[in-house]
């Protein structure tokens, strides 16, 4: 009991570290090491088994993460993200609502597949501008951006690629799917109802003292033919259709995408641009690909006997044992346990948790990955410590706190709803 107390204890700090602005790959490195240590893990197996193997163990997760984000930057650079985004913000005309509930959609579809920090900015440059240039106030206008991606991250290819490797047995097909696609739509319609409550209530402004961007980056380009739109979400249509396997379906969209938009560029252009996306896409996923990594650290360290022996005394009163019990935990705790890399975020502190839960084995592997799934896409889109949630509220220079104030109470709504919807879905499988 007092190794799971000093086990619990040194948990608690990393996690309060975490919040403080401490790096959380650095924290969540020495959590890995510290709870090896403190179960009297000795310093062999910790280097091999704890180090080694776990970094090996899940840094596959890395390569799936790579291939979505180069995908994300052909996307980018061959002016097809760009040009879906102006084609439905054109639907909207001069309505502001209708304008943020459009880019929050459409936003959602390109993040089905789209990956990364850079694929985000990129599509905010011309997201942001637009929605403040007619008046919606930064505050309205960035969450309504970050909720539209993690609207899309419900079903997106590279999260779920590489959350395969800490959920084993999960698959891309119904039920569990269709559960995924109900969660997008709720996400999205909980995203409209906050840009329907600020927008109604308080009218729109000209913010004239708001910086909308300049340069060349939003400055529209020449648009892609319309049947370039179906790529963003080829990935997805060939998983769903034809059953591929993630990383070639990827390769076969970006072949799509150059071909699509052949005449824009020369074959050593076609070339060069394939080889220069590639590239681009490693700066994009150099963060979670270190906390993917280092997260497969304290999952391998919370399986071992001597740490799950340890601590499952002490968390077995709190964690959920049933599907029920589980919907409740994540429903009520989800949003605000997620935020600031809370003891809720997977690819985080809450990978211990993870770990606790995942040697339990009372929960099937498939539902407790959909149950997480909420809270996991509310801290991708909402979290101020979230690389591109940082950078939109940078960007509109909204304070954090204004930031969350708006946004998190819709957030919340969405993981209890869809904690509820489920349960309702699925708890009852096995």
């Amino acid at each position: 009991m007092l190794i799971g107390i000093a086990l619990l204890i040194a948990f608690l700090v990393i996690v309060v570290l975490i919040i403080r602005g401490q790096s959380p790959i650095i924290m969540l490195l020495l959590l890995a090491v510290l709870w090896a240590a403190i179960a009297g893990i000795g310093i062999d197996d910790i280097q091999k088994k704890v180090i080694q193997g776990g970094g090996v163990t899940y840094a596959s997760a890395v390569i799936i993460i790579v291939f979505g984000a180069w995908f994300a930057q052909v996307l980018i650079q061959t002016g097809i993200a760009e040009s879906v985004i102006r084609s439905a913000v054109e639907l909207a005309g001069d309505r502001p609502m209708v304008t943020a509930m459009i880019i929050t959609l459409v936003t959602a579809l390109l993040f089905t597949s789209m990956y990364g920090v850079g694929a985000a900015i990129a599509i905010a440059v011309i997201a942001l501008p637009i929605m403040m240039g007619q008046g919606i106030p930064p505050y309205v206008a960035a969450p309504a951006f970050t909720m539209g991606i993690g609207a899309g991250t419900m079903v997106n290819l590279v999260q779920f690629g590489a959350f395969q490797k800490l959920f084993p047995d999960i698959k891309y097909e119904a039920p569990y799917l269709t559960y995924w696609a109900v969660g997008m739509a709720v996400y999205i319609l909980v995203a409209w109802l906050l840009e329907f409550t600020y927008l109604r209530k308080l009218g729109t402004r000209r913010m004239s003292a708001v910086n909308v961007g300049d340069g060349e980056a939003t400055q529209p380009r020449k648009r892609t033919p319309y049947y370039t739109y179906i790529v963003p979400i080829l990935p997805v249509l060939m998983i769903m259709v034809l059953k591929w396997e993630i990383i070639p379906t990827f390769i076969v969209s970006i072949i799509v995408a150059l071909v699509l938009t052949w005449p824009d560029r020369t074959l050593q252009g076609h070339v060069n641009l394939f080889n220069k996306t590639f590239f681009d896409a490693f700066p994009d996923i150099a963060t979670i690909a270190a906390l993917w990594t280092i997260c497969g650290m304290i999952i391998i360290a919370g399986q071992t006997p001597e740490v799950a022996g340890a601590l499952k005394p002490i968390f077995a009163p709190i964690l959920p044992h049933t599907p029920l019990q589980a919907a409740i935990f994540f429903g009520v705790l989800g949003g605000i346990a997620s935020i600031y890399r809370g003891p809720l975020v997977v690819i985080g502190t809450g990978a211990a948790l993870l770990a606790i839960i995942l040697a339990n084995k009372e929960i099937p592997i498939p539902y407790l990955y959909a149950i997480w799934l909420a809270p996991t896409v509310l801290q991708g889109s909402m979290d101020p410590t979230n690389s591109w949630t940082l950078w939109t509220i940078g960007y509109t220079k909204v304070s954090h706190g204004q930031f969350l104030r708006t946004a998190l109470p819709f957030g919340i709504l969405m993981v209890a709803v869809n904690s509820a919807i489920c349960y309702l879905m699925l708890g009852t499988l096995q």
